[in-house]
């Protein structure tokens, strides 16, 4: 019995520091630079806001832009988005001007078939 006791504790234990590490992780802290995502850091040359495109194919689906400074009270800043988009336009809620930015890409996929609206192609016309 103590030994299922213990291996309850441990796994509980384990699961706690897991959980703990993927919140951290999820936005950085302030006064930290932005993660590399898939762009490393890029450059606005210091404008207060800065448009993106994403390449052909592909969509944004997370900025990070970093503006100010820790003793400012500012730092990196995360936005998600889903679904993804093709544009955005960067800006910093202090508003001040951007040092860098990151980004992070995804595939483009089509937006799924409505029969009710178009014809949709069968996936698999031999049934």
């Amino acid at each position: 019995m103590k030994k299922a006791l213990g291996a309850v504790a441990l796994l509980i234990a384990c699961t706690a520091v897991v959980l703990s590490a993927g919140i951290a992780s999820a936005a950085p802290p302030i006064g930290q630079l932005c993660p590399d995502f898939d762009t490393g850091h890029l450059s606005a040359n210091d404008q207060t806001s800065y448009t993106i495109t994403a390449p052909e194919g592909q969509v944004i689906v997370a900025v990070c832009v970093k503006a100010g400074s820790a003793q400012q009270g500012n730092g990196a800043q995360i936005t998600y988005f889903d679904p993804g988009v093709t544009s955005v336009t960067l800006q910093h809620e202090s508003g001040k001007q951007i040092s860098h930015y990151s980004v992070l890409y995804d595939d483009k996929k089509d937006p799924p078939c409505d029969p009710k609206v178009e014809k949709c192609d069968d996936p698999d016309p031999e049934k």
